[in-house]
């Protein structure tokens, strides 16, 4: 079957089969064989569709775009070549690929590698090489290496008392000098572990916290310092920790060594778990606040990416954010470069958007209001890194200090600044009346019109310093907008992510009437699931919420299952 495929699909990568054993000794059953079916058959832009119809982990896991956020920030020199060992189905070969000069794939598994291959059909400057890396004589070296997932297994794969050890020096022979070795892996200790999540290569609840004494499955992980041990006696002199939350199979934001979370909120990430989340007995989410605020965040992040190089110029990149949950044209992603904050687009079809950001904080800037300026750099768009706390962490503060009075005069801040962000139209152009969704006209109920609204003026997108506001992230507008819509947007982020340190002290429900939103809550409710509609894609979400669990019931279930 995969011959007729392969034959019937030119231009090709180099498919290499010198090497190949004739036997797939790493294979997850014949879901491999759907897989490779809808990646005959559709281009990616199509695979959230196919997963749809085919929804299971396996589908999931290797389809999905998401995957491929865990290096698509990652500085690579465009005239590098890359050896990318253990590619699996081509998660994230054609991400390299669109990076690189040239990539070298190595895969155990013919029937995984023809999975890349089809995958990558279009790439020209790709080898797939099938075998065992410990086979191949390769006659060249290369600029960086990847590990994505493949170094807890070599206790299957190389032989030696220890193999570990032993693979990472083979691997550092075929790096060129000042070359960088990039390994992803979860952590033996990961949060999610501790609160019962399956160990992602046994299925074995508790099984890294018992030192792997339950499975024979010859597969382990490590811990922070364990790893970072196992990679400087291997020769290594340099390494540079990445945490990407959730982990590094779906990562949507990557935290580093040198700029770790500050608050438990880390930007809404969502944790998942497979096969499902029967054995849970604690809710993740709960527990980060104390993590980060006890200074332990590193010992407990899920998973870890290791830069590994023998000089020091490692970690050039503190953080990194990745709006890939979007519809292709609007991802997005943001890196802290050195001294610079990068924007640039994920997909080829979101440039544009990038455009369009600069443009409306260009705009915005015209009303008089202050925003911290980006200018536009090729495909980036690039701006200074800002020291001042955001408006939020300021707003944060006063409600932990209990600061009623200097809380109501943030809120009345922000409403100034979005009456002042755009001129006004006539009433009767409210964009509201434009959707046919039944709603009477009234002259007094949405308060002033925005010609121009800046839906992103939330306090998440705003530097606190001494001489004003100072505002970022403008990506979205709506014309004829509602000034009460922005404000609206602006409570319902700020309270929905931290309604228990707020709710407390001022409820939001005080600020919609401060501010006349309850006549108007419901219709803002459905203007913003329209909005949202235009931005995300609904079946990559829904995909993805598929193996979230967000049911604190479930751990409470589990603990009187365990006590009998």
């Amino acid at each position: 079957m995969y011959e007729e495929l392969i034959q019937q699909l030119h231009p090709l990568p180099n498919f290499i089969l010198d090497w190949y054993n004739g036997h797939d000794s790493y294979s997850e059953g014949n879901v491999e064989d759907t897989i490779i079916r809808i990646i005959a058959e559709n281009p990616p832009e199509d695979y959230a569709k196919a997963i749809s119809a085919n929804l299971n982990w396996s589908t999931y896991y290797h389809l999905t775009g998401i995957r491929q956020n865990i290096l698509n920030w990652y500085p690579f020199r465009p005239d590098s070549e890359i050896l990318e060992i253990g590619c699996g189905l081509g998660a994230i070969t054609n991400m390299l690929c669109s990076r690189c000069s040239h990539v070298t794939a190595v895969e155990l598994s013919q029937r995984r590698a023809t999975a890349a291959l089809l995958r990558c059909r279009e790439q020209s400057n790709l080898d797939i090489i099938v075998g065992n890396l410990n086979d191949i004589p390769f006659t060249k070296k290369f600029d960086y290496i990847t590990l994505i997932g493949v170094l807890e297994y070599q206790g299957s794969y190389t032989d030696g008392a220890n193999p570990y050890m032993d693979f990472l020096r083979k691997i550092k022979t075929l790096l060129k000098p000042g070359g960088k070795l990039l390994i992803a892996i979860e952590n033996q200790y990961g949060l999610k572990y501790w609160c019962g999540a399956r160990e992602d290569h046994t299925g074995i609840p508790f099984e890294g916290l018992n030192q792997y004494s339950i499975s024979s499955k010859k597969v382990r992980t490590f811990s922070k310092d364990a790893l970072d041990g196992l990679i400087r006696d291997s020769g290594w002199s340099h390494t540079f920790f990445y945490y990407p939350m959730p982990d590094y199979k779906l990562p949507t934001v990557v935290y580093s060594q040198s700029q770790l979370p500050s608050d438990a909120c880390m930007l809404d990430i969502r944790p998942y778990y497979t096969p499902d989340a029967a054995t849970l007995i604690a809710d993740e989410r709960s527990l980060y606040e104390d993590i980060i605020r006890n200074q332990v965040f590193e010992f407990f992040a899920n998973s870890f990416l290791v830069e590994c190089g023998d000089d020091p110029q490692v970690g050039e990149v503190s953080f990194a954010t990745l709006a890939s949950m979007r519809l292709p044209e609007y991802q997005i992603a943001t890196r802290f470069y050195g001294e610079t904050v990068e924007k640039y687009a994920i997909h080829p079809s979101g440039r544009q958007h990038i455009s369009e950001l600069l443009k409306n904080e260009q705009k915005l800037q015209q009303q008089g209001l202050h925003v911290w300026q980006s200018r536009l750099e090729g495909e980036y768009a690039v701006s200074e890194y800002c020291k001042f706390p955001t408006w939020e962490k300021h707003l944060l503060d006063l409600y932990a200090s209990g600061e009623i009075s200097q809380i109501y005069a943030v809120f009345d801040s922000l409403w100034n600044e979005i009456l002042n962000s755009s001129p006004v139209v006539p009433w009767q152009e409210n964009i509201l009346y434009t959707f046919g969704l039944d709603i009477v006209p009234d002259e007094e109920k949405y308060g002033p019109i925005l010609e121009t609204g800046y839906v992103d003026m939330i306090f998440r997108n705003a530097f606190y310093a001494e001489d004003g506001i100072y505002w970022f992230d403008q990506e979205w507008i709506l014309e004829n907008v509602p000034a009460k819509y922005v404000m609206y947007r602006a409570l319902v982020q700020f309270y929905s992510t931290w309604k228990q340190a707020a709710d407390d002290l001022l409820s939001a429900q005080e600020l919609i009437l401060r501010y006349n939103l309850s006549s108007c809550w419901n219709d803002f409710n459905v203007l913003d699931l329209l909005f949202a509609k235009v931005v995300i894609d609904p079946t990559q979400l829904a995909e993805h919420r598929f193996f979230e669990t967000e049911n604190k019931q479930i751990p409470v279930t589990n603990i009187r299952k365990i006590l009998g």
